[in-house]
């Protein structure tokens, strides 16, 4: 979580969703602050912010699942620095790498499993993530998939002068695979379960090949059961506000001298 007093606004970073680059680019250009963690929520900062703060102008990025997803899968698979593997990095021992993502590691790792295999695997129940608790707080949800556009316009809303893009060094077209590789025929009918009630929420739309699948009212209701015990969970689990590891971009900017 970014804030900067001097141009009010708090900037709420969610896995997978350029937090790390927005985070830097704020922090280096738009005097932005580290507040708790890299993914803190709004209300868990609200006791820390101040009457004035509380009206800042609030904003996030939300991002496809589907994406999502495939980002997860890909990033396990190559593990990147072994970071699923190093013990130091893993949550009992101070780090932020948990035993769902270990064991999801361990079975691509063990199996070399497919995108299909992994998926089915542990994807059997309606998809929700963090934007479910964080979009009520914000004035203004940036799409991942329209992301420079929005970016900037937030900072329009902002009154900054001389805007300055956002890097997208990340952000490559020809590291960006088709969703259709990863979301065959085979697993279409669990991809509509999984991802239909978090899609009608958050108005996205299945790729054409999907044919428009419905969303039945017994999903609906059971995500908002997991979105509901979601929220009760972070609202009643005590968080760790340490500083991220030196080694990462976060990390360095909670260190950083002012």
């Amino acid at each position: 979580m970014i804030i900067s007093d001097k141009y009010c606004y708090i900037f709420i970073g969610l896995p997978f969703s350029a937090s790390t680059a927005i985070s830097k680019h704020l922090s280096e250009k738009y005097e932005g602050k580290p507040l708790l963690r890299k993914h803190s929520l709004y209300f868990e900062a609200k006791s820390q912010l101040s009457t004035k703060q509380k009206n800042y102008f609030v904003f996030a990025v939300i991002r496809n699942p589907m994406e999502i997803v495939v980002t997860t899968y890909e990033k396990l698979k190559q593990n990147p620095k072994n970071m699923f593997e190093n013990k130091s990095l893993f949550k009992e021992n101070g780090g932020h790498i948990n035993k769902s993502q270990r064991k999801k590691y361990n079975y691509i790792k063990q199996n070399n499993a497919s995108f299909q295999e992994f998926f089915l695997k542990f994807y059997n129940k309606p998809y929700d993530n963090l934007a479910s608790l964080v979009v009520d707080d914000c004035n203004y949800i940036i799409r991942y998939e329209n992301i420079i556009e929005d970016y900037e316009n937030v900072l329009t809303l902002l009154k900054v002068k001389n805007i300055e893009p956002l890097p997208v060094q990340n952000k490559s077209s020809s590291k960006k695979k088709n969703l259709k590789e990863y979301y065959t025929n085979d697993i279409i009918n669990r991809s509509a379960m999984v991802f239909g009630p978090f899609f009608k929420k958050h108005k996205y739309k299945f790729p054409n090949y999907f044919n428009d699948p419905k969303v039945s009212t017994f999903n609906l209701v059971w995500f908002n059961i997991i979105s509901r015990l979601k929220k009760l969970k972070y609202t009643f689990t005590n968080k760790s506000f340490q500083k991220s590891s030196s080694e990462t971009i976060y990390g360095k900017i909670q260190r950083k001298k002012n």
